[in-house]
């Protein structure tokens, strides 16, 4: 089994990034690995509201630092292996260059948002409007001795073992995985693949990732919770007269807030 070493949150509540006001950081600054999973994260907590997504999108990413991060090692366990080949390239790579990608998993790696299965569907199908997506880590290109192009992938455990049971799930974590590839090493994949019977190919080393700390999801969650709120009034919706008596609808609130 492999190590998963975190190196953990020991800030006091006095270092909470929303607590204090903190010199404006430049956004800039953090790394596109840094701002992807932030922005992951956030879309985990409310991917079913896009405006409230956008609203905290901008909030976070205008107050967070380098800081609010923690670094993270993860060793990606072997799943399943893509074999596909390169159609056109406009890099280092030639067309029919043999390309695997192994398809692992991780649960250090942010899960997905949670979604209905009618919000899943969309995502498999390729729909625009579906706000659910599954965060990916793609690791560094490697070629094995017949000068196969290897790529790793890694996900969140969960999606990963749905896959397993989920042939069209599956589908589309491997369509996401190709168009990672094709992004990085500027390529276009043939989408006509083989499954090989192995778990993996090549070795898969542990990386080194960037995530947020604790105290920094627990923010992003208190917001969550704060911008859901909604206060109830009472307020009649519909009214009718029966029988010379007044009869009034009022909508009560889902839940009570304290």
């Amino acid at each position: 089994m492999a190590i998963l070493e975190v190196i953990e949150d020991n800030d006091s509540p006095s270092s909470h990034p929303f607590l204090l006001n903190k010199s404006k950081p430049d956004f800039d600054k953090l790394s596109q690995e840094e701002k992807t999973a932030l922005l992951d994260h956030i879309a985990s907590q409310v991917a079913h509201d896009p405006k409230l997504f956008e609203d905290m999108a901008r909030n976070f990413l205008d107050q967070t630092t380098q800081e609010d991060f923690n670094t993270v090692e993860v060793q990606p366990q072997a799943g399943y292996v893509c074999k596909t080949q390169i159609v056109s390239s406009q890099g280092r790579y030639k067309v029919g260059t043999v390309v695997y990608i192994n398809m692992c998993y991780a649960s250090s790696i942010p899960a997905p948002p949670i979604a209905s299965e009618r919000e899943i569907e969309k995502a498999l199908n390729a729909d625009p409007t579906a706000t659910y997506k599954v965060p990916l880590s793609m690791g560094e290109p490697q070629n094995d001795e017949k000068g196969s192009l290897i790529m790793s992938a890694c996900i969140n455990t969960q999606p990963y073992l749905r896959s397993e049971r989920d042939l069209d799930f599956r589908l589309y974590l491997l369509e996401l995985a190709m168009e990672y590839v094709e992004e990085i090493v500027l390529v276009s994949l043939s989408r006509e693949f083989t499954m090989p019977q192995v778990k993996s190919v090549g070795t898969i080393p542990a990386r080194i990732l960037r995530l947020p700390k604790p105290s920094l999801m627990t923010a992003i969650h208190s917001e969550v919770v704060s911008k859901s709120k909604k206060e109830w009034t009472c307020q009649a919706t519909e009214h009718t007269i029966e029988n010379n008596q007044l009869k009034l609808v009022i909508p009560m609130p889902d839940k009570v807030y304290s």
